[in-house]
């Protein structure tokens, strides 16, 4: 189970680097921010603020893990009076993600989604579904030895019915063909 959260940062020409790492505490005594589980980012959309100056040249660049290194690469690049936003489907699976505005004054606004995947959930659906099994088990148990119950009921009237007639076969009354 997984709980998902709006996320934004803004960089500008006084704070133009952000580094987001859910898995560090801000502060020993605050324990209101400290979620235990997998944390994912999911950056979705980049937006210029309306005061940049027409022709000015915004470029975020990110540095993420890689597979086998750390990467670092642009991944946004807005003009002033001409593209204000652009649409991104950004997803970082390990913290520390570090978002820089290498040119321009901003400001730039990310926007998406923090996802935490909560700790200890998955043994509890694993027990949950055992449970079920168990259950459609035991209810399918139930509808056999019904359905078997069923077949011996017929069986017992059949035997009753050729018991009653002597356990031979009824005869046919016979028909005259000579006509």
């Amino acid at each position: 189970m997984t709980e998902d959260y709006f996320w934004g940062v803004t960089l500008d020409k006084t704070k133009n680097t952000e580094v987001w790492d859910p898995d560090v505490k801000p502060d020993a005594n605050d324990s209101s921010h400290v979620f235990r589980g997998e944390h994912t980012l999911l950056v979705k959309q980049a937006v210029l603020g309306p005061d940049v100056a027409d022709g000015e040249v915004n470029v975020i660049e990110v540095e993420a893990m890689g597979y086998k290194s750390d990467i670092k690469f642009p991944v946004v690049v807005l003009r002033g009076g001409g593209h204000s936003q652009c649409v991104l489907d950004l997803l970082f699976p390990d913290p520390p993600v570090t978002f820089k505005l290498v040119k321009g004054n901003g400001p730039v606004h990310l926007l998406g989604n923090h996802s935490v995947g909560i700790a200890g959930e998955g043994m509890a659906d694993e027990e949950d579904d055992d449970e079920i099994d168990e259950e459609f088990e035991e209810e399918e148990e139930e509808v056999i030895e019904e359905e078997k119950n069923s077949v011996d009921e017929k069986k017992r009237k059949i035997a009753a019915n050729s018991n009653s007639k002597g356990g031979k076969a009824a005869k046919r009354p016979k028909v005259d063909e000579s006509n």
